[in-house]
């Protein structure tokens, strides 16, 4: 395939392999209807409706979004079904979601007594009812109410509330995502999943509805949405991939990369590229450099200057351009405004990072 694409586009950009993107998305939708469960793809890793679109044309019923702000964004875009898989606590955030509301379902996630009531009470004045989930604690400490007693306590509380109705329960094991011992991780999920879906047949027997339970990431949606009683899963990274998942979770292919330029070769053995910490993270490790392997290693990161090291028998001149993988898409997709899309050579799109920034 021809390199001339590079050329066409300033750096530091993020390219996108449009047939990588597609053969992912139709991965996991063919993992989710082999297994009769929900695939709701967190969409915090792209914040592009289009790519959402495409997950959705692919059998997602629905998004998940980590804000609220994110969430207006595909409200926007037309998407009718969204998960804020997070705890929306204070009173004008709670209004920005009873606003979302008049027009797509958009729920929320609750792991205390307070918020359940703030969001009625929020609800009420609105005469809107609310769809909401138990935030489950499965181990990562992060958020949740034990599962068991404490979660039917909760269930039994949005059961009584006039403006709310119990969606289901969230047990996100987030924790366990990065473990590279397989089987390690298998016991340590089903024994999540196992606790998850013993607090829903407590809140059914005790008469209230539960149908979903989601949870689930591209690290462990290959145990989780085979355990029998999940009916939903969470996937984000799956989407791009990066060199750190790619190493642990390799079922899916690395579709994003950023387009660098050689923009110096100092002294001999050392090559500066125009990709910085504004243009990379490395709080999961640094880049790696597609096609090369070990032959070119990072060195430093500055704000704007990535020194790397460079094997002598690479020969790489000023105004070369190359692609570097990243150890976190999720963090790295922040920094951008857009992505350019390739398919077989040539550059056939420029989708914006809608969400890029959305914080609150």
């Amino acid at each position: 395939m021809s390199d001339t694409w590079k050329y066409q586009i300033s750096t530091p950009a993020l390219i996108v392999d449009y047939d990588i993107l597609q053969k992912n998305i139709n991965k996991m939708a063919e993992f989710a209807q082999e297994h009769g469960i929900n695939v709701r793809p967190h969409v915090k890793t792209h914040k592009c409706p289009i790519i959402a679109h495409m997950q959705l044309e692919a059998g997602a019923q629905g998004i998940c979004v980590a804000k609220v702000s994110e969430a207006e964004v595909f409200a926007a875009s037309g998407i009718k079904d969204i998960l804020i898989a997070n705890e929306v606590v204070t009173p004008e955030k709670i209004q920005r979601v009873l606003n979302l509301n008049k027009f797509t379902k958009t729920m929320v996630i609750v792991d205390t007594k307070q918020n359940v009531d703030d969001l009625n009470k929020a609800a009420s004045k609105k005469k809107l009812e609310l769809e909401i989930l138990i935030d489950m604690n499965v181990g990562m400490d992060r958020s949740g109410v034990q599962p068991g007693e404490a979660a039917l306590e909760l269930a039994r509380l949005i059961d009584k509330s006039s403006h709310l109705k119990l969606h289901g329960l969230q047990a996100y094991e987030g924790h366990l995502m990065y473990i590279k011992d397989f089987k390690q991780k298998e016991t340590q999920t089903k024994a999540c999943m196992k606790t998850t879906v013993e607090t829903k047949e407590l809140i059914e027997r005790n008469g209230i509805e539960c149908n979903v339970l989601t949870g689930g990431g591209t690290g462990t949606y290959m145990i989780t949405g085979k355990y029998p009683g999940i009916t939903e899963i969470q996937p984000g990274s799956y989407i791009f991939q990066d060199h750190h998942y790619h190493s642990l979770v390799p079922d899916f292919d690395i579709a994003l990369t950023i387009l660098t330029t050689v923009k110096n070769k100092p002294v001999e053995g050392i090559i500066t590229l125009d990709m910085g910490l504004k243009s990379v993270t490395i709080d999961k490790g640094t880049p790696i450099f597609k096609g090369f392997g070990r032959k070119i290693r990072v060195g430093a990161l500055s704000e704007e200057h990535c020194q790397c090291t460079c094997s002598s028998k690479i020969e790489l001149n000023i105004g070369d351009k190359i692609e570097a993988i990243t150890a976190h898409i999720c963090t790295t997709v922040h920094l951008y405004d857009f992505f350019y899309v390739i398919q077989d050579g040539e550059i056939i799109g420029k989708w914006e990072v809608s969400a890029r920034g959305m914080r609150e």
